[in-house]
């Protein structure tokens, strides 16, 4: 009897050993197992840093004013082309009408500059002409005073006679000098007047500028979508007041989307442009895509940072770092499955170990 018994503990002994065997066994599977398909440990083709991304167009404003009008909703599909927000138009016509206003007063500017001008002239002529008058009155009475000269030698006149030659000869060149002076005052008066001119013209082209100016501000106040896409969130109301350059929403273009992959730089040599490549988005499950690696960056990520990592610190420690590959959606893809894909999602993808 205490045979059979001892024969009992040895078996239930090794029972017990070869179970305890056997969960050691499967337990070490496990975790290899988990290693492997979730962890991905010393896994260089694993890839599960990369994102769908997309161009995101930012709405702006060119000028300021106060939303009169919006004609888009959270989430809704445009063409470009489409109006999206209109601003009050009131000041933008009343600048309008001053610009105008002020080309009017700069032409009319320009008119009385011409009068004065045409005026200038006109006297300018008239001295001429007397000046012309003048001269051929001198030259006469210059040759007379010569011949009352000799006359007056040979006792012919009297020297009362020649002296009243002689007065009018001074009283004349007086006149003809004072008439040069006349001249010379019309003529810088005429070349002030053209220059007034030239300034009437510059004051018509700014009044103009001004003019197309507050007529493409009007056009501003109607906020177009740049490109086709998908409006983002709404977050302005009616009657909000906006800056220029101020953003009021943002544009989604689903037509661009692709996807960003940052590779581990020991995984760089596994692919090159132009290679397929597939992945799986976490949203849409086991389905499987296809992608074309269009471009891999010159740079780390963190070189294109605001603040780039000095490495010359005494205190360095060694990071791996990732580089961005950009890849794009190929022809082969579900198009309806791909409408459903948003810009953001998580993406996984294993490189080709043969490379």
């Amino acid at each position: 009897m205490a045979k059979t018994d001892k024969n009992t503990k040895k078996k239930n002994k090794l029972y017990l050993t070869l179970l305890n065997g056997f969960v050691f066994i499967v337990t070490l599977l496990a975790i290899w197992f988990i290693f492997k398909n979730y962890l991905h440990i010393n896994d260089d083709t694993y890839v599960n840093d990369a994102q769908v991304k997309a161009y995101i167009n930012p709405i702006n404003s060119r000028v300021p004013g106060y939303i009169e009008e919006i004609h888009f909703k959270e989430h809704q599909k445009v063409k470009k082309g489409d109006t999206l927000i209109v601003l009050d138009k009131t000041e933008f016509k009343n600048a309008i009408a001053q610009a105008e206003a002020g080309l009017s007063q700069a032409e009319a500017g320009k008119e009385a500059t011409k009068s004065s001008v045409a005026r200038v002239g006109s006297g300018e002529n008239t001295v001429e002409a007397n000046m012309l008058g003048v001269k051929a009155q001198l030259e006469n009475a210059r040759a007379d005073l010569a011949r009352y000269k000799n006359l007056l030698d040979n006792d012919a006149v009297t020297l009362q006679q020649y002296q009243q030659i002689e007065t009018k000869v001074k009283t004349l060149e007086s006149q003809y000098n004072a008439l040069q002076k006349q001249k010379n005052t019309a003529q810088l008066s005429t070349s002030e007047t053209q220059s007034q001119l030239g300034i009437s013209d510059a004051q018509i082209e700014a009044a103009k500028a001004s003019l197309n100016r507050a007529k493409l501000n009007l056009q501003y106040s109607v906020i177009t979508a740049p490109e086709d896409g998908v409006m983002g969130r709404r977050s302005i109301t009616r009657g909000q007041f906006i800056q220029p350059g101020q953003q009021i929403a943002a544009l989604v273009q689903e037509d661009s989307k692709w996807i960003e992959a940052n590779l581990l730089e020991t995984q760089i040599p596994l692919i090159n442009e132009g290679d397929i490549v597939y992945f799986t988005i976490d949203a849409m499950g086991d389905t499987e895509f296809e992608g074309k690696v269009n471009s891999i960056s010159a740079a780390t990520g963190s070189e294109y940072s605001a603040i780039p990592v000095d490495n010359s610190a005494g205190n360095f420690v060694k990071v791996q770092q990732r580089i961005p590959v950009k890849i794009e959606f190929t022809k082969e893809n579900d198009q309806q499955l791909l409408e459903k894909v948003r810009v953001g999602m998580n993406v996984v993808m294993t490189l080709n170990e043969d490379k």
